[in-house]
């Protein structure tokens, strides 16, 4: 609404209408941000942070005017939700990743399990580029992946997919479980549960390494929570062979092919037919056990 308002010299002048902030987020260590603030934070846009409050991933606080404010933890949250769904993981993966029971952190996250083999693949792929003197444009070209995504991560700020570390592994002559894990000694004849290598991808995905030294066998046992798998076809080498223990495994051969399989089924193909996998929609995990020859990861 405009006001007019007399100046006492005959002449009138119009009030432009004063647009009302709203409260002032808390400072300190309460500190709470908008929605603009926070999506630039996390990378993403105000629209997708609604969207992911309407999947009840998020549940921001409100104004007494009903702004929504969001908390450091609500970030550090949303971030993590962002590099997830960047890998391919859907909302009910996500949800299911995120809310999974068991020990939080001082921040009230869900920590991943992680054996004493595992380590991030970030400064791995760092040491092994400048140790190659290659730049993030030389590794992108010989990967298929963007430059901005290899430097996310090696910074940390995105977490790789099992088809993404396959590809920067084969640059590297290395394989995924070799970028994220500690130098490791396979046995030479018996493995015991506790003291199997193990990757823990941070992206619903846990991979066991069951194989004994010198064997051009390598039997892994993968765990698939809900909405979780590959991300991504993978390609390589070989011959492999799956069977599935628990719950339901998609396979997409070739990119048309796909199969659904079930507990009890098992499958064998030529590795070098394009493969993606992962567990379509739960209720609860998919196990499988899976053998390739060569060894692949």
């Amino acid at each position: 609404m405009t006001t007019t308002i007399n100046k006492g010299d005959g002449s009138s002048a119009r009030r432009r209408p004063r647009r009302v902030a709203p409260e002032s987020p808390a400072n300190g260590h309460g500190q709470v941000l908008y929605i603009q603030q926070a999506a630039q934070l996390v990378g993403a846009s105000a629209v997708q942070l609604r969207q992911w409050e309407q999947q009840h991933l998020i549940q921001p606080a409100r104004t007494a005017s009903g702004y929504r404010t969001y908390s450091s933890a609500d970030i550090e949250r949303m971030q993590r939700i962002q590099s997830l769904m960047a890998g391919g993981v859907n909302a009910e993966g996500v949800r299911r990743i995120l809310d999974q029971p068991g020990p939080t952190t001082r921040h009230g996250s869900t920590p991943t399990t992680e054996s004493a083999h595992s380590r991030q693949a970030g400064q791995t792929i760092r040491d092994l580029r400048k140790g190659r003197k290659l730049t993030l444009r030389e590794v992108a070209a010989m990967t298929g992946l963007s430059a901005s995504y290899i430097s996310a991560v090696e910074r940390g700020t995105a977490v790789p997919s099992i088809a993404s570390l396959q590809k920067i592994g084969a640059a590297f002559d290395t394989n995924a479980l070799g970028l994220m894990t500690e130098d490791y000694e396979a046995p030479n004849l018996l493995v015991r549960a506790h003291a199997r290598r193990v990757l823990d991808s941070n992206k619903g995905v846990r991979i066991e390494d069951m194989s004994t030294a010198g064997s051009n066998l390598e039997p892994l046992l993968f765990t698939f929570e809900p909405g979780c798998g590959s991300d991504g076809a993978i390609s390589h080498e070989g011959e492999e062979f799956l069977f599935v223990m628990t719950g339901q495994l998609h396979l997409r051969l070739d990119g048309s092919d796909d199969y659904l399989l079930d507990p009890g089924d098992s499958m064998s193909f030529r590795s070098e037919r394009a493969h993606e996998f992962g567990n379509p929609h739960g209720p609860g995990p998919t196990t499988v056990l899976w053998i390739n020859t060569p060894r692949t990861f």
